[in-house]
């Protein structure tokens, strides 16, 4: 056990001025501490026992960017007990960041700041209390008079409403990009994905479509007029927006063609359908075409998904569906959806489809 005042002078982890990263872990009873960077070449080595019992490393250096990692000590996996930023899945990872001169557009700038909300809201789709977090652009405060476009914007499997924020930095990225002009101020609606309790063990079969049938009536029946109630929103699918990455992909396109309330979609390495028909899926299609502004489906070239959204695209072309399906570098990860999918995503929102066209471009 390490007391407080032992680990208070112990700092893990430690990112130098020119890109490199000190990884420490005190472990006085262990034979062998290993370290592992993910999607870092070379990212697993070894870590050197010191005075104390205390384990350190480093790596590097390493380009700007946000990084994954966690310890083996003795082959039991462990994450960095001295960090306290940590990606929750069904397994935790550390994280550290490396920042940019100039900083990218994923790290805290001095540019105007919106704010976070923390919500608990009844839901009667789940007869249970659900979390959201609602962020607002920089000016609705300042601006009360004011209706803003909104954007619900969905996580993936086994994550939850902090995700976007806490891993994927939405929050900094819609700030620094409406401070450069680049997008316009709007609200971002991050519900819980899982009105389904999520499963631990073997997955039920069912689980899949259970879920996505009651995130889909979520998102309509609840979460819809809730936010109208509590923000100052617009009313019309051409002040609203829906995105998400890998599940919540694959909610964002169920819910878009369901619904018919939203003018704006992106599925991010979307676990798009596979076996309904655009006919079951959207009851009016040619309403669906008729009003959307951007259906925008990115997935990397290496992603397992690729193939599912490459089905998906076909399905949408030979039913006449104006869209946009994009294979990009990368893997099915935070690194794609945080770093390239969301920044270019945003700047499309709500703008004249030629200006949207020209952006993306």
């Amino acid at each position: 056990m390490i007391s407080t005042a032992y680990s208070q002078r112990i700092q893990s982890p430690e990112v130098h001025p020119d890109g490199r990263v000190t990884l420490r872990v005190v472990a006085p009873e262990a034979d062998e501490v290993v370290a592992e960077i993910s999607r870092v070449e070379d990212g697993r080595f070894s870590l050197t026992k010191g005075d104390e019992g205390i384990w350190e490393g480093v790596h590097g250096p390493l380009k700007p960017g946000i990084y994954e990692y966690s310890f083996e000590v003795d082959q039991t996996p462990q994450i960095d007990r001295l960090n306290r930023w940590i990606k929750k899945w069904y397994s935790l990872n550390s994280l550290f960041e490396v920042p940019g001169d100039p900083p990218l557009l994923t790290e805290v700038q001095s540019v105007p700041h919106g704010v976070l909300h923390h919500h608990l809201y009844s839901s009667p789709v789940t007869d249970s209390q659900r979390r959201c977090i609602v962020y607002t652009p920089p000016s609705y405060q300042s601006d009360p008079d004011r209706t803003f476009p909104v954007l619900f914007l969905l996580h993936g499997f086994g994550d939850d409403q902090t995700a976007w924020t806490e891993v994927g930095r939405a929050h900094l990225i819609a700030d620094n990009l409406i401070a450069a002009g680049k997008a316009k101020e709007m609200l971002i609606v991050m519900p819980h994905g899982h009105p389904v309790d999520l499963p631990y063990g073997d997955r039920d079969e069912n689980y899949g479509a259970e879920n996505n049938a009651a995130m889909q009536r979520e998102i309509v029946e609840v979460l819809l007029p809730w936010v109208a109630e509590h923000y100052r929103v617009a009313s019309t699918p051409e002040q609203r927006a829906i995105a998400g990455l890998s599940m919540g992909g694959g909610h964002a396109i169920r819910i878009s063609l369901g619904s018919n309330a939203f003018g704006w979609v992106g599925a991010f390495s979307a676990a798009a359908p596979e076996e309904e028909s655009l006919q079951e899926l959207c009851p009016d299609l040619e309403q669906f075409k008729q009003q959307t502004r951007l259906f925008w489906i990115p997935c990397g070239k290496d992603d397992f998904l690729l193939e599912r959204n490459e089905a998906f695209d076909k399905q949408l072309s030979d039913a006449g569906v104006t869209h946009q399906f994009v294979k990009t570098a990368g893997a099915h990860n935070w690194d794609v959806w945080r770093d390239d999918y969301l920044p270019k995503y945003l700047p499309q929102l709500f703008e004249s489809p030629d200006s949207a066209t020209a952006k993306r471009n």
